[in-house]
């Protein structure tokens, strides 16, 4: 995070400056930059208009307002955007902090053969027997919980600053086998209240037609499903609302599953629950 009271500064030359391909996000490439083994340098696939460069700025700036304690949490759970990055008068880009190395974990590939790279949050949508099979340690329902935990404290820090992610879903977070904190990444797309509604197969809300802007209450839906389909295993949302609506291992955590359940199945959109009182009840079950 900023020092608070700087403004950050635009990183220019952005072209000249960038190599070797990191990977690819969602909106570009992210390439290493020279010199800097702590940040990585996105770059927008065409220069951002007036309103994303504003909004870019804006969310760079934001954590100087926070607390210590939601700064803190976007620091350590997110890779909150530190400056923009320009060619001339235009944005093209970020620079983002690097993904921790912890988040980095070597797997079985499906022919056997090691796999090296950023675990992602995905791998929680499986039982434990699949897990076991590509080389990752069994999770017990705590571990699941503490991975959703920290992913819902960067949830929670957003909707209380009026953000909206929208595109929550397998690929954009990383967890850690270790300690069972996660990372959130393409943070940069945040909005203020309203958004583009991402659409990801399987992460439609029943209750949003897809035309219409993300919002919060699109936010406490998707996390939710995200949140269910990391603790029971299991992808499809009738089988998560089953098992929740049966016990699944939940018998004693009524709070957490009745919380799930009426952010999944609330018949009108503002009655699904504030991801605050997602947060408690996870740092219920996680003893935090």
């Amino acid at each position: 995070m900023n020092d608070p009271g700087v403004v950050p500064q635009p990183v220019r030359g952005t072209a000249s400056a960038a190599h070797s391909p990191q990977g690819a996000s969602g909106r570009g490439g992210v390439f290493e930059v020279p010199g800097r083994a702590d940040v990585v340098l996105k770059i927008f696939r065409t220069p951002a208009p007036h309103e994303r460069a504003e909004r870019l700025r804006t969310l760079v700036a934001l954590p100087d307002t926070m607390d210590a304690a939601d700064r803190a949490v976007l620091r350590d759970g997110s890779c909150w955007p530190l400056a923009a990055a320009t060619e001339g008068d235009a944005v093209v880009g970020c620079l983002l902090p690097r993904a921790p190395e912890k988040f980095v974990f070597a797997r079985t590939a499906p022919s056997g053969r090691p796999q090296h790279g950023y675990l992602e949050i995905d791998w929680l949508a499986n039982a434990n027997e699949v897990l076991e099979r590509r080389g990752i340690p069994p999770q017990s329902l705590r571990d699941r919980a503490a991975v959703c935990l920290s992913v819902t404290r960067v949830a929670a820090v957003l909707e209380k600053h009026d953000l909206v992610y929208s595109d929550w879903s397998y690929s954009n977070a990383f967890w850690c086998v270790a300690d069972h904190t996660a990372y959130v990444i393409d943070v940069d797309g945040c909005t203020l209240r309203v958004g583009p509604n991402v659409q990801q197969p399987g992460w439609e809300d029943p209750l949003t037609p897809s035309t219409s802007d993300a919002d919060t209450y699109v936010d406490r839906y998707r996390l939710a499903l995200l949140t269910a389909r990391c603790l029971t295993g299991r992808r499809k949302f009738d089988h998560v609302v089953a098992e929740f609506q049966s016990g699944g291992g939940l018998d004693e955590l009524p709070g957490l599953r009745d919380a799930l359940l009426r952010m999944l199945l609330a018949p009108e959109r503002k009655q699904r629950p504030p991801v605050s009182e997602l947060l408690g009840e996870l740092e219920g079950v996680v003893g935090e």
